[in-house]
């Protein structure tokens, strides 16, 4: 025994000596960082003070562009770079705005302003910037007449207030960018309409004065995407205006309240783990790019953003993006988010400035010949600094404990795909109940995906098909008029492996416990080299029971003659969809509720899907396991299918110091080791027996290593 303890002890030491100081330092400085100190930020007057010294007073432009930038933009002009392109798009659209009219004060669904205010924001800043790009004074006129137009509505509806940040974000912009054009009279107006319809309005929210509010967002824990839309669009707004004398007094308290807000929610909504952001993909553009907009405007016009995006967790959201979406750069679009969305995001610019990291940027970059205009590439496009490869990246993605996983075979768009979403079943924050739902995609074909949103204003929207878990690619046991997912169930990866045969589990019992379920475990695998997805499923009831798996898609279903097997049909694409476990047929049904489910009147159309099943009865213990393959053009069923392995029997062979698994012994297995024997509550070595271990489901890799060093040490 002794020499099995210093023989641990030996490792340890030598583990911990070959890990760079820098990885410790890194996390115990993360650890011990609180939001409450807001990284350099001191208050709104001292950003005010800091962006006069730097600009001097009345400098514009100063809110993300500068005199510079704008001149390093017309030096593209008629050249053969993106950037060139971009002009070019500019120069179109905002010639197409010079003969429209102004936007009206209109509220469609007697709620929502945003879709004027988003119209009014993308004119101006196109209008603006072709101004300064162009030097044509009929695209300043044209922007001052919508900003004029906006000024004389009643209000910019503060109920729903992202209307009014939106519009406050167009009035940042226009301000700032025409201050030279206009002269004091129109600037005065503009200050004038922005401090009552915009300012006033966010003071009351952070002051929580009595006031009517669809929302009250500033007062919400932990909050949603408006938090960072809200926050910088009024931040933007502060620092355009902040060196006048009517305005500085109230712009410097609406910087130091958005900053602590947005400091606080952004340490909270980008996971430290991996990145993920709970609202899905979709609200990650939106919160995001708002907080690109307040960090660029923060440091262009003070010189620094004071950390305010210098966060690891946000770092990593480039990955939660790039590797949940598929090789088209489509979402898998879990939660409230679209239908497979695109997501090659002008936000990824500033992104890969930011953190240097110009390998996002390219991300973007590729995207931009084929896309319709966004003024976001122009304010932060930099061709010379970007020439990584956003391909050059490994093709799995996940770990224990996270909340998503992704495989690939190859970043090609040929390749096949698959991702798995887990997390937390939060409905109130744009959450569905579809924990363990999953897409694929070959070939640049979506062959199971997740439906979408459904309207918000819909009566017991939470009720409805889209959001219960029988409208996404998971398991309904024994469905009920009651939610099919429990709210609030937390159910993250329990197990994950890269490689050839690469794969993420996750335990979704807590998802059914008023379902009946003992245990339900999900895994998704990946044979690479064959092309091969597997969705298994390991469950057992507390008594016999229904079960159903379901799996949606937008293309035909075949389905063979015995049940099972089917081939799915998306365009000239198929795949070949097998039950390879003893239980279950395939059946094909609509993207309709169950007989059980509630009526829920007037929910969003899902005729253009159907869906796979495996509807079994009367059962407590059973294993379905489905495997998919890609068929080649003259095809009608795979040369190959794998044979039926329990999940257990997934995971690799570990050899001597290769802790991940992966056949390579790296640095990071040694790091990954020391952070597994520093999380063991239990810290007397003498007490670690790998036998006992091996069955608390605690820490499956640490549990392997040790059953590792186990046999290499006796």
């Amino acid at each position: 025994m002794k020499k099995h303890l210093f023989s641990i002890l030996l490792v340890i030491v030598m583990i911990i000596g070959i890990i760079p100081y820098t990885t410790i330092a890194e996390e115990n400085d993360s650890n011990s960082s609180q939001a409450e100190n807001y990284g350099e930020f001191v208050d709104g007057k001292k950003v005010i003070s800091d962006m006069i010294e730097k600009n001097g007073m009345y400098a514009h432009p100063r809110i993300i562009m500068s005199e510079e930038k704008f001149a390093k933009l017309k030096s593209h002009i008629g050249d053969d770079s993106v950037t060139a392109i971009l002009i070019e798009k500019l120069r179109k659209e905002a010639d197409r705005t010079l003969d429209m009219p102004v936007c009206q004060y209109e509220i469609p669904d007697g709620i929502r302003l945003l879709e004027t205010s988003k119209r009014i924001q993308r004119r101006v800043a196109a209008l603006a910037m072709a101004y300064n790009i162009f030097g044509d004074e009929k695209y300043a006129q044209r922007c001052y007449a919508e900003l004029e137009a906006a000024c004389n509505f009643q209000d910019w509806n503060p109920r729903h207030f992202l209307d009014t940040a939106e519009m406050s974000t167009a009035f940042a912009i226009g301000y700032d960018w025409l201050y030279k054009w206009m002269n004091d009279n129109q600037r005065s107006f503009i200050r004038k309409n922005l401090m009552e319809k915009g300012f006033n309005q966010v003071m009351e929210d952070f002051e929580d004065k009595p006031r009517s509010r669809t929302y009250r967002w500033y007062q919400d824990y932990p909050g949603d995407n408006w938090k960072l839309v809200c926050c910088g669009s009024m931040s933007m707004a502060a620092l355009a205006v902040g060196d006048e004398t009517d305005t500085r007094n109230i712009a410097s308290e609406i910087l130091t309240y958005a900053y602590k807000e947005a400091y606080s929610f952004v340490r909270r909504a980008y996971s430290a783990k991996d990145g993920t952001y709970s609202e899905g993909l979709g609200y990650w553009d939106y919160a995001t790019y708002y907080l690109g907009l307040h960090s660029s405007s923060l440091t262009s016009a003070a010189g620094t953003d004071y950390g305010l995006a210098d966060y690891d967790g946000l770092r990593k959201s480039v990955d939660f993006v790039r590797y949940m979406s598929s090789n088209t750069s489509k979402s898998f679009s879990f939660g409230d988010d679209g239908d497979s969305r695109d997501t090659g995001w002008a936000v990824l610019l500033w992104l890969g400035e930011y953190y240097q990291s110009y390998d996002i940027s390219a991300i973007r970059l590729s995207k931009i010949k084929n896309d319709s205009f966004n003024y976001l590439d122009l304010l932060w496009i930099d061709e010379d600094k970007t020439s990584a490869s956003a391909q050059d990246i490994p093709t799995d993605w996940g770990e224990v404990g996270a909340s998503n996983a992704s495989f690939r075979n190859s970043w090609d768009e040929s390749g096949i795909v698959a991702a798995l979403h887990v997390g937390e079943n939060k409905y109130k924050y744009h959450g569905h109940y579809d924990l363990g739902s999953f897409y694929i995609e070959s070939n640049g074909a979506r062959f199971f995906t997740d439906l979408g949103n459904e309207y918000y204003e819909l009566p017991n929207r939470q009720y409805s098909y889209r959001i219960r878990a029988e409208g996404h690619n998971t398991l309904a046991i024994n469905p009920s008029q009651e939610l099919d997912q429990e709210e609030g169930a937390e159910c993250l990866i329990s197990s994950f492996s890269g490689g050839n045969e690469a794969y993420a589990v996750t335990d979704l019992t807590a998802a059914y416990v008023s379902s009946g379920a003992e245990s339900v475990i999900r895994g998704l695998k990946m044979i690479k080299d064959k092309e091969c997805v597997i969705i298994q499923d390991e469950i057992s009831l507390k008594a016999p029971g229904d079960i159903y798996w379901f799996a949606h898609t937008k293309g035909q279903i075949n389905v063979a003659e015995n049940g099972r097997s089917a081939v799915v049909t998306v365009g000239s694409e198929k795949m070949w969809v097998g039950i390879i476990s003893d239980a279950g047929k395939f059946t094909v049904m609509n993207a309709e509720p169950l007989p059980t489910s509630p009526v829920v009147p007037d929910q969003a159309d899902n005729s253009d899907y159907r869906k796979l099943s495996v509807h079994l009865t009367n059962t407590k213990n059973t294993t379905i396991s489905v495997a998919c393959i890609p068929l080649k053009q003259s095809e009608i069923q795979p040369s190959w299918t794998p044979s039926l392995k329990t999940i257990s029997e997934w995971s690799p062979q570990i050899t001597e110091g290769d802790v991940n698994g992966d056949g390579k012994v790296t640095v990071a297995d040694a790091v990954l080791l020391q952070k597994w024997l520093l999380a063991v509550p239990d810290t007397n070595l003498t007490n670690w027996k790998a036998a006992d271990l091996c069955n608390d489901n605690r820490l499956d890799m640490f549990d392997l290593c040790l059953m590792r060093r186990k046999l290499i040490y006796g």
